[in-house]
């Protein structure tokens, strides 16, 4: 996914996409990995992913 730029110093790919999918349903889209090839594939409307990305790294950044 072009949207969000991942650093994989902790390499949880798999992790961040698993958020992403959470957060995509509720725009009726989906983030899934492939660990395979090592990628994030994503299906829905493309108008989406900035909301999506927005969302989930905002995940990152709420105070306890």
């Amino acid at each position: 996914m072009d949207t969000v730029k991942i650093n994989h110093k902790s390499k949880n790919l798999e992790l961040v996409s698993k958020l992403m999918n959470s957060v995509a349903t509720k725009y009726d889209c989906s983030v899934k990995y492939h660990d395979e090839s090592g990628t994030i594939q994503f299906t829905g409307d493309e108008s989406y992913k900035p909301y999506i990305a927005q969302e989930t790294m905002g995940i990152f950044s709420r105070k306890r």
